[in-house]
């Protein structure tokens, strides 16, 4: 990934970001860690040395009635899982709230929030964590893969706040690209707005769960878009190209809620088939409550 001019908005948004992600992140425990885990199955991988601090719990008594060697048994639920995350940056993601002086309250101040908190608390628990931006200004895909060290959260939350949305993501070829780069297992989450047809990405995450990946897909939605919140007709377009499209929202509005259900059932069956973990978030959600929508599977 390329390195962004850093002017004094940018510096400014990766401040307000890294204060923003430590505030929604404190409190957890490391307990709640394990949702986020590949798999809720716990499997024996190996031994290590006690040391104190250790749970006393998976101390192996028969080994050390043998060896006089305290050991512990360290799980698979245990050891480091590789998340990806994947970030929807395409031109749709631009819309929604007007009027904000900074990223509060917007679908991509959503995705670049909630993905900068995701990246603290994995870091924080020792994770490796993978940054894939699919969409944004200057390059359809950028990348920056799985590490753990200190350098590498700065790198991540820098690359979240220099992003602006542009373009269009196609999803499902970016997920084709993400599935030859990321390890047999491990966790994927995307953040996305999902303003492309199921049918384009969803046989491609459903690619990715057959290969072991948990999957976690974080739907960002303006509530104010979803509920047509404007008295007066309007002309709608959107920045990933199409016509315009005049809509008088008193006339569109049941209509347009038919629509839109029947749109998140479609979804939301693609990615229950699929044990997908679902997450619809709006945008102006504090992001410790989407954080913890996140790690307990529901909004």
């Amino acid at each position: 990934m390329s390195s962004p001019a850093w002017d004094a908005e940018v510096l400014a948004r990766i401040a307000h970001l890294h204060l923003q992600a430590r505030q929604a992140v404190a409190g957890w425990r490391s307990g709640d860690h394990r949702s986020i885990r590949t798999s809720a199955n716990v499997e024996f991988v190996d031994y290590k040395e006690y040391s104190p601090g250790d749970s006393i719990r998976h101390l192996d008594w028969k080994v050390a009635a043998r060896t006089d060697r305290l050991v512990i048994k360290r799980y698979l639920a245990e050891t480091e899982v590789p998340v990806s995350l994947v970030v929807d940056m395409s031109g749709d993601l631009g819309t929604g709230s007007e009027g904000r002086p900074d990223l509060d309250g917007t679908k991509h101040g959503a995705a670049v929030s909630l993905a900068a908190t995701l990246a603290v608390f994995l870091h924080r628990r020792g994770d490796p964590v993978g940054l894939y931006l699919v969409g944004g200004q200057g390059s359809p895909w950028s990348e920056i893969p799985h590490r753990s060290s200190k350098g590498h959260l700065a790198q991540i939350v820098g690359a979240l706040a220099a992003v602006q949305p542009a373009g269009e993501a196609h999803l499902g070829d970016a997920l084709v690209r993400l599935g030859e780069r990321l390890p047999r297992r491990g966790v994927v989450i995307l953040l996305s707005d999902l303003m492309e047809e199921p049918s384009n990405w969803g046989p491609r995450l459903a690619a990715l769960g057959r290969r072991g990946s948990d999957l976690r897909v974080i739907h960002l939605y303006d509530r104010a878009e979803w509920g047509m919140a404007w008295k007066d007709p309007a002309i709608l377009y959107s920045p990933e190209g199409g016509d315009p499209l005049p809509v008088d929202p008193g006339v569109a509005r049941a209509t347009f809620e038919v629509v839109l259900e029947e749109y998140l059932e479609e979804v939301q069956d693609w990615l229950s088939r699929h044990r997908a973990h679902y997450v619809c978030v709006a945008a102006d959600t504090p992001p410790d409550e989407a954080l913890a929508s996140v790690l307990r599977g529901h909004a």
